[in-house]
């Protein structure tokens, strides 16, 4: 588990050299998430690497964070509470903020899946 932690750890860490170094409007832990992602797509086409790179060792060490995920949010929670007079003064800024942004989700949502849907067929009817 500690050797999956690690490369983890290290996507992580690439994704903030390259977020700093670069200053592209990304965030960090999403480029270390898509390096990640890519090491896990390609990491069994590597004969090469150690076997605990191969094996589900990684795996185990991501389901413990996933499974541990509440905890994650205990400090931003925590930071939340403790600025909730910015909060307050902002409220009808924040709720536009929200409204706007699940409206827009929704209809790139929905774009998305009629563009998607044309590529695949419908079933017929009666087709099980």
């Amino acid at each position: 588990m500690v050797v999956g932690l690690a490369v983890v750890l290290f996507c992580q860490l690439v994704g903030e050299i390259f977020a700093y170094l670069t200053h592209l409007p990304l965030p960090a832990p999403v480029v270390g998430l898509v390096l990640l992602f890519a090491f896990f797509l390609v990491r069994d086409r590597w004969q090469w690497l150690p076997f605990s790179l191969r094996s589900e060792e990684i795996d185990k060490s991501c389901e413990t964070l996933v499974q541990q995920m509440a905890l994650l949010f205990v400090p931003a929670g925590v930071g939340i509470v403790q600025r909730l007079g910015i909060l307050e003064a902002n409220v009808l800024g924040v709720v536009a903020i929200v409204v706007v942004t699940t409206a827009f989700s929704i209809v790139v949502t929905a774009f998305t899946f009629r563009l998607v849907s044309r590529w695949f067929p419908a079933p017929a009817e009666g087709a099980e």
